[in-house]
Order: structure tokens, then C-alpha cells, then sequence
């Protein structure tokens, strides 16, 4: 695929790229959580290239005085570069809307990372290994996140950078069961209205490979600070009639 616009935002100095949207199949048969696959449809949108950064997030920090993570100057996650991570729903949230857009939409999220050609990872279909994606680490024995977008091989079509590994990612929507295919896609659906989990997406430097393919879902409580060394954020901001 030919690559995408980018455009700098200004207000966190995130890189995002033009995703232009398209139909798809999402989800898959190997588990439960991912069925039924089905046909969806997204508009464009423009996804963070990287994952925020503990950088980013200090700043969105000292502008609207809130509190810091709780891996904030430890040792292992502190980097300014290493995506922020240790973040509730409500706080990635925040960060979204002060840097001007929104957490991504669970079908967004799925289609940024696998495009429309039903891929397994974002990569293609070759397995994992420690060029494609930052995995596999052990909590506890050093196990850390890397810098944001430092794994050239964990790259999605549309030029967007670990969608499998480094740090998971939540998104908008509340979890639940995949609706039944009918056959007709439908178009930019945002999961149900209300629930008790939100979605996390997307591997983790301390997740198994399993837990890279582009299909897996992670429902997630939405308040959870304990263990939450591999919870981050992607900014996305939505497209105009005129990009």
C-alpha cells in the first residue's frame, strides 16, 4: 500500500496518519471473544503513528493539573520516549480530548491494524518474533515497554506503528459480544451504549504472541490501576469532509 498523508497535531505534537477507511471483515473464528466475523465498514480517520508518550502525557499533565500515573518516575516506565503507561479509561480519554480528537473505535482500531486484506498481524501473516514486535518480557525480570514506534517491523498497512506489541491500548467502545453477520457491513458502529468493560486492543511487551494477532480483544475494567503497566493510549482525530 502506497503510504498515507501525515499530518503533525498540533496541540500534543502527535504524528497522525490518514486512514481513509474502506470495508472489512472484522473479528475471527479462533476464539470466542472475536466471533462472529463480520462485515464492517469505517469512515476515514487519522490515527496516532505511535502510541503516547510519557512525554506527551507529562505535558497534557502540567496543562490541566492532573494526577500522574502510577509508573510516573519509575524506573523501567519513566522514559520520555516509552508510551505512558498505567492509564484508567477515563484518563486516556482525558489526554484524548485535551489533544483535540478521541480515543479510537473498536472497528477503527481493527481496521488501522490489519486493512482489509484479513491479515493476522499487522505485518501480514508470518508469525512473531522479537523484529516484529516488543513481547514476551516478564514482569518483574526487567520486562519494560520501548520507546514508541522504535520496532519498524510491528507496522500496519497504513504505516502505523506497534498495533501488536509494546503497550495495549483502550478504546472507546464498551465491551460486548459481536453481533451476528447479516451480509450487509455495518457502518462505523461504536459497541453498545452502556456496559461494565471497555476494549483494549493490541499486544503488550509482557503479553504472549498469541495475544498480538490483530483480532484480539481484551475487555477490561475501566477504573483498573493495579497491573496496569501495559495499559496505554492512541490518539485519534476524526477526519473532515475536505482531508
Amino acid at each position: 500500500m502506497a503510504s498515507q498523508p501525515t499530518r503533525l497535531n498540533s496541540q500534543d505534537g502527535t504524528t497522525l496518519i490518514y486512514v481513509p477507511g474502506g470495508e472489512f471483515v472484522m473479528g475471527s473464528d479462533e476464539f470466542s471473544f472475536e466471533r462472529p466475523p463480520h462485515r464492517v465498514r469505517v469512515s476515514p480517520f487519522w490515527m496516532g503513528r505511535t502510541e503516547v508518550s510519557n512525554a506527551q502525557y507529562r505535558r497534557f499533565l502540567e496543562d490541566t493539573n492532573s494526577t500522574p500515573t502510577a509508573y510516573d518516575g519509575q524506573t523501567l516506565y519513566s522514559h520520555p520516549d516509552q508510551p505512558v503507561v498505567g492509564v484508567t479509561w477515563e484518563e486516556a480519554e482525558a489526554y484524548c480530548r485535551w489533544a483535540g480528537g478521541r480515543l479510537p473505535r473498536e472497528a477503527e482500531w481493527e481496521f488501522a491494524a490489519r486493512g482489509s486484506d484479513g491479515r493476522r498481524y499487522p505485518w501480514g501473516n508470518a508469525e512473531p518474533d522479537k523484529s516484529r514486535a516488543v513481547y514476551g518480557r516478564i514482569f518483574g525480570k526487567g520486562g519494560k515497554p520501548e520507546l514508541v514506534g522504535t520496532t519498524p517491523g510491528d507496522v500496519s498497512p497504513f504505516g502505523i506503528l506497534d498495533m501488536a506489541g509494546n503497550a495495549m491500548e483502550w478504546c472507546q467502545d464498551w465491551y460486548a459480544p459481536y453481533p451476528a453477520d447479516t451480509g450487509e457491513p455495518l457502518i462505523d458502529p461504536t459497541g453498545p451504549a452502556t456496559g461494565s468493560k471497555r476494549v483494549m486492543r493490541g499486544g503488550c511487551w509482557n503479553f504472549q504472541a498469541f495475544a498480538l494477532r490483530a483480532t484480539d480483544r481484551s475487555p477490561t475494567v475501566p477504573e483498573l490501576r493495579s497491573g496496569a503497566e501495559h495499559f496505554g493510549i492512541r490518539l485519534v482525530v476524526d477526519a473532515q469532509v475536505d482531508d
